[in-house]
């Protein structure tokens, strides 16, 4: 057990696909409409790009070199938490950058205190059928979790885990790029601690949490592996707002309008502003590299506008081959 939620942490600590893309255990749904109008992905020279804004054309990129305004150079990469060899591998310009920087930086801390994630098993008395409590046995072998401890993890983390369409496993994007800075010696560390990404979470409701679960419980595989492919061809658009736009649609249909609007308040408005004023605060002094889910890249509130409101410079940088 305790190595399974070792896996899942660096996905856990980016909850829900709106917060970060994850494509194994994303939300999915069928959104293919939005990727009618796809153009091919065009990465432009320093030239090229100044050309494309007084087209208004739009740069599709996962990585950005952001140079602040005492002329220090940052790094932000938007990931996607998957294992998926199409989305690993990464261009040798990435690991240079890494060497560069002082401090690498996540979404959260690691998890110490595992009581966090857990709940008191009784708290799923009454909510679920016969057969859905076989359905939670059955992937709890697929995820080679103990069934004896399955219930007694919060309901929206068997959601979050139950609606991957593959085993989990610790090489997602996330943590290699991790690795790869530890390799290099650098500090890393997360924007946020534990506990405060996890106080948000509790804002949900167990209603809240086991509407969510049982609306994963009733997808098949066939329908989790089709929600995959979608989010993982949106991330390979390298368009930040298609990607958000993808996550917005997909976790919308999975939940009630008003819990909706709590998660888009309390896990994109909210947090991308939180992640926003921890980075202005890191950069001063330090050369950082961010990495964080690419849904909080696009919008209004996402960081690549924020930087931009801060006068900040921003230059693409190709991330994968």
């Amino acid at each position: 057990m305790n190595l399974t939620i070792k896996n899942i942490l660096p996905i856990i600590l980016f909850v829900f696909c709106i917060f970060s893309i994850q494509n194994s255990w994303a939300l999915e749904n069928y959104v293919g409409e939005l990727f009618k109008t796809d153009k091919p992905i065009t990465l432009y020279t320093a030239t090229q790009a100044e050309e494309g804004k007084a087209n208004k054309e739009k740069i599709n990129a996962i990585f950005w070199q952001i140079t602040d305004l005492q002329g220090r150079e940052h790094y932000l990469f938007g990931t996607i938490h998957t294992d998926d060899n199409r989305v690993s591998n990464f261009r040798p310009i990435v690991a240079e950058k890494l060497k560069e920087i002082d401090i690498f930086v996540m979404e959260a801390d690691e998890v110490i205190d595992r009581s966090i994630l857990q709940v008191d098993p009784k708290v799923y008395n009454g909510y679920l059928t016969e057969e859905e409590l076989e359905k939670i046995n059955l992937l709890a072998d697929f995820h080679t979790m103990p069934r004896e401890h399955i219930l007694s993890m919060k309901p929206w983390i068997l959601a979050v885990i139950f609606d991957s369409p593959r085993p989990i496993t610790p090489f997602n994007q996330d943590n290699l790029l991790k690795s790869k800075a530890e390799d290099f010696m650098k500090i890393t560390q997360g924007l946020e601690t534990p506990r405060e990404h996890f106080n948000a979470l509790d804002k949900f409701t167990i209603d809240e949490q086991m509407s969510l679960l049982k609306a994963v419980l009733k997808k098949d595989l066939k329908q989790k592996e089709a929600g995959y492919e979608l989010l993982v061809s949106a991330y390979l658009t390298f368009n930040t707002e298609k990607i958000l736009k993808t996550d917005t649609q997909i976790t919308k249909s999975l939940v009630s309008k008003s819990t909706w609007e709590k998660m888009e308040y309390y896990f994109l408005t909210r947090r991308n502003k939180f992640f926003g004023e921890r980075v202005k605060e890191l950069i001063k002094g330090n050369r950082i590299f961010i990495a964080v889910g690419a849904s909080h890249l696009g919008g209004e509130t996402g960081l690549l506008n924020q930087f931009k409101e801060a006068g900040f410079k921003l230059k693409p940088i190709q991330a994968l081959d």
